[in-house]
């Protein structure tokens, strides 16, 4: 498998490649973000080096509990359960592949989303300084509008915030399809990333995930 060798110094950098993840609004109950805001803080405390957001240890433990939390959620909507809601997702995901990105994978889960991709900088006279910001508000934006009115609901379907990284050599890309393909594995709902149907990886991949 060709994987591509990164040392870029930017949090989104143009032609970067990226792990993604975004949720339904309210999958995440406040009290559980007020915890993870407090954990957070209680780990920064501890440590006397500069910290730099999305590139620590700390941004590592605090999205492993944060993906675990969406995983395990009980409570909150799960509208990505529904064929015809996460067929919309597929198809957005896909439309934007070799236009705004070089789609690797993606998984789709209940209630969140997993998206790992390069960006794609073909117009460098209007690059923006957030290219990751820009896709994500275009996707979550198209796919919101679709999904509410096939549900006959409005108001917000996406939670505002998302988590992104820089992935930054191969064997942390390597690293990120397997978590991303596997998440359902680890969530118990199939035997093998293979059987979930809301999962994609580029042709080219595949074989070293078999």
């Amino acid at each position: 498998m060709n994987f591509y060798r990164r040392n870029l110094p930017h949090l989104q950098p143009h032609g970067g490649e990226f792990f993604v993840t975004f949720n339904l609004k309210n999958s995440i109950p406040k009290s559980v973000i007020h915890e993870l805001k407090l954990y957070k803080e209680n780990l920064l405390k501890r440590k006397s080096e500069k910290y730099s957001p999305k590139l620590t240890e700390i941004d590592r433990k605090i999205f492993l509990k944060y993906d675990s939390i969406l995983d395990n959620s009980s409570s909150g909507p799960q509208w990505l359960k529904e064929g015809a809601v996460s067929k919309i997702v597929k198809e957005a995901l896909h439309y934007r592949d070799q236009k705004e990105y070089d789609l690797y994978t993606f998984c789709i889960m209940s209630n969140h989303v997993h998206l790992v991709f390069k960006h794609l900088a073909y117009d460098t006279e209007n690059l923006s300084n957030h290219p990751v910001t820009d896709i994500l508000a275009g996707l979550k934006k198209f796919t919101a509008r679709k999904c509410n009115k096939l549900l006959q609901r409005s108001g917000s379907f996406w939670q505002a915030e998302s988590f992104d990284r820089l992935i930054r050599n191969d064997k942390e890309l390597e690293k990120t399809i397997s978590y991303t393909l596997n998440n359902p594995v680890k969530a118990g709902l199939v035997n093998r990333w293979e059987e979930w149907p809301n999962s994609y990886i580029k042709s080219e991949f595949i074989e070293a995930f078999l």
